[in-house]
C-alpha cells in the first residue's frame, strides 16, 4: 500500500469518529481536519515526509493553526488595506508544550512512523492521545483574542498583530502596553 494511503487510512480509523464527534470535518484531500469555533476556524493538518516509500516509510508530523476571517475584515476596516494572513497562530506538534512522540524499537521518535504493523497501533494511540489531550487544547487557547495575543507575545513573534487581537477583544490598555 502506499504510504499516503496507508496514513490516509489510519488516520480516519484512528481519528475520524473522535474528532467529528467534536465538530471536525476532515477533508481527505489534503489531510486536514478543520473546525469552526465561533469566530475561529481551528485547523490539525498532517504533514508528510517526502522520502516516504512504499514498504519502507509512513512518515508525518501533525501541525496546528488557529485563523479568523473577521481579522482580516477588522484590518481592512482600520487600516485600509488587506492583513498578510489572517492566522492567529499555530505550532508543529514538536513545538507544542507536552507533546509526546512515540517510542518505535526502544527509541523515541520525532514523528510518527506506522510502516511497521506491529508498532502502528501504539503509534496511532499516541497520536490520538496527543491530539486530544494537548493538541485540541492548544488550538482551544488560541481561539481567543487575547490568548492569541499573548501567545505572540510570549514567542517574539510579531507585536503589531498582538496589539491588534488585543484591539478586537477591546482591550486598549494591553494592546498600547504591547
Amino acid at each position: 500500500m502506499k504510504p499516503k494511503d496507508l496514513i490516509t487510512i489510519s488516520i480516519e480509523k484512528t481519528l475520524l469518529t473522535s474528532l467529528a464527534e467534536i465538530g471536525f470535518k476532515f477533508s481527505k484531500s489534503n489531510l486536514t481536519f478543520k473546525r469552526k469555533v465561533d469566530d475561529f476556524v481551528q485547523t490539525i493538518h498532517f504533514q508528510l515526509n517526502r522520502h516516504n516509500q512504499e514498504n519502507v516509510s509512513a512518515e508525518f508530523w501533525t501541525s496546528f493553526g488557529v485563523s479568523s476571517k473577521k481579522y482580516s475584515k477588522w484590518h481592512q476596516t482600520e487600516f485600509g488595506e488587506s492583513a498578510i494572513n489572517d492566522s492567529l497562530g499555530g505550532a508543529m506538534d514538536w513545538n507544542i508544550k507536552d507533546w509526546e512522540f512515540p517510542i518505535i524499537n526502544g527509541k523515541k521518535e520525532s514523528h510518527f512512523q506506522i510502516i511497521n504493523q506491529k508498532e502502528r497501533e501504539t503509534v496511532l494511540k499516541t497520536l490520538k492521545d496527543n491530539i486530544l489531550n494537548i493538541g485540541i487544547p492548544f488550538l482551544d487557547n488560541l481561539s481567543n483574542w487575547e490568548n492569541a495575543a499573548y501567545k505572540i507575545v510570549e514567542e517574539g513573534w510579531f507585536h503589531s498583530k498582538a496589539c491588534d487581537f488585543f484591539l478586537i477583544a477591546g482591550n486598549n490598555e494591553k494592546a498600547l502596553w504591547h
